[in-house]
């Protein structure tokens, strides 16, 4: 049992050089690789999550001036709808006015012809009223003078 501890002990004696150099080497390797990466990824997802919340920030701005640009074209739309609705109404009024205006002047002239025909009807009955009884008066004459 001695030899077996003397042997166990030679063996730790061997490796404790090599315990003490893949201590050393853990260290190192921490101290010049492991921490400058960890550093570096920190920054980067420190980065990586500031791009993500400055993009967060940038839609919900664009999302309100998103909004802000659809009411104001809409607000536009509905004033030039309403523009063009006025202006359709304004042209109606006009159109009807012109009508009225049209059937008054028809109207006038209308009047103004029948009261020229009626004027021509009175001269043209005064005429034949004329003219009958100077032909009844030439037939009177003709038959009271025996011509038959």
């Amino acid at each position: 049992m001695a030899k077996l501890f003397s042997t166990l002990q030679e063996i730790l004696v061997r490796a404790l050089p090599t315990f003490f150099l893949i201590i050393a080497f853990h260290w190192y390797l921490k101290k010049v690789l492991v921490q400058p990466m960890e550093r570096v990824l920190a920054e980067r997802k420190k980065r990586t999550e500031g791009a993500v919340a400055a993009s967060e920030a940038a839609l919900a701005d664009v999302s309100v001036k998103v909004a802000a640009y659809e009411k104001a074209l809409y607000e536009a739309r509905a004033s030039v709808y309403a523009e063009q609705d006025q202006n359709r109404r304004n042209l109606l009024a006009d159109q009807a006015a012109a009508v009225e205006e049209a059937k008054k002047k028809m109207a006038a002239q209308v009047a103004a012809a029948c009261a020229e025909i009626a004027a021509e009807a009175q001269a043209a009955r005064t005429s034949l009223f004329g003219e009958s009884e100077r032909l009844a008066d030439q037939i009177t004459a003709a038959v009271l003078s025996g011509k038959n």
